[in-house]
């Protein structure tokens, strides 16, 4: 178990199990944009034996606390990824690659609304294009 990730999951309040750290651990392994059946067979190839079910749970427990969010690519599985900075997608249209696009400035929000009727607590921009491989062919 590693210590920053138990620290972590302290800090957001919730309680450190087995399965929330595994979970954490398990989806920085794989890297990023992760779906739920990804993830599950990654515990599972690191032993850890869990429903399917549970690991739905154990993510949306963690994006509720903040310490996973949901990458939104768009139609699809949902995928899954561990919060570590604001930054904003770009979907490859031909061959489906998802890459970070840090955003043009630090700190808080990548966008402010000109008119919202409400708390904006969550940005979520999709570029979709054609990724530089499949522009050279290499796909």
């Amino acid at each position: 178990m590693s210590d920053s990730v138990t620290g972590r999951i302290r800090n957001a309040g919730l309680r450190v199990t087995r399965g929330r750290v595994a979970a954490i651990e398990t989806l920085q392994a794989l890297g990023g944009h992760r779906t739920v059946d990804e993830i599950a067979r990654g515990l599972t190839g690191r032993g850890v034996k869990v429903a399917r079910a549970t690991v739905f749970n154990v993510l949306g427990d963690l994006a509720t606390a903040g310490l996973v969010v949901i990458a939104d690519a768009g139609p699809g599985p949902t995928r899954y990824e561990v919060a570590t900075y604001d930054h904003h997608h770009f979907v490859c249209t031909i061959c489906g690659s998802i890459t970070d696009v840090p955003c043009a400035e630090n700190g808080g929000q990548c966008i402010e609304p000109a008119v919202v009727d409400g708390t904006v607590s969550n940005v979520q921009v999709i570029y979709r294009g054609v990724c530089s491989s499949c522009e050279a062919g290499d796909t």
